[in-house]
């Protein structure tokens, strides 16, 4: 009888392990959902990820971002939508103000995924490496013909 007892006592205990774990996961990408969607990002800086480490290496080369692309931001809304926003300085005069775009995290936050261009063109899934109140940094491997492949380090600050 003890050792039944004991089984279901385990068999109990795991059981609830395994929800609190479940849980604890689901409080990490609400937390990073309130972080990404507590004030509106802008550009800080860019960055060639050589080594693919999620630090940057070496500045990207000078013109690969406009100073109009620079004074863009970019507004999450936790409905997983959110809104790019020119500044001051638009790239073409026919673009608009504001676009909107799609949003969200897989991977319990460890990516940020949007079916449409947000980071300077980025769209699919871009690696969040830091985020804080006032830090996003993300990574992305890109190909520029006929260049081999590299991972770009962007970060966005409030």
């Amino acid at each position: 009888m003890k050792n039944y007892v004991f089984a279901l006592l385990s068999i109990g205990f795991i059981i609830f392990s395994c929800n609190k774990d479940d849980d604890d996961k689901g409080n990490d990408e609400k937390a990073k959902i309130q972080l990404i969607t507590s004030a509106t990002w802008k550009y800080d800086t860019a960055a060639i990820d050589a080594d693919k480490n999620g630090t940057p290496d070496q500045p990207l080369p000078a013109g690969t971002i406009e100073n109009c692309e620079k004074d863009n931001t970019v507004t999450f809304k936790s409905d997983s939508t959110g809104t790019v926003n020119e500044g001051a300085t638009k790239c073409s005069p026919g673009d608009p103000q504001t676009t909107s775009f799609k949003w969200w995290f897989k991977d319990n936050g460890a990516v940020l995924h949007s079916p449409d261009p947000i980071f300077g063109g980025f769209s699919g899934d871009v690696k969040v490496i830091e985020l804080t109140t006032t830090k996003l940094r993300v990574t992305k491997e890109v190909t520029v013909a006929p260049f081999p492949a590299v991972n770009i380090v962007l970060d966005l600050k409030h």
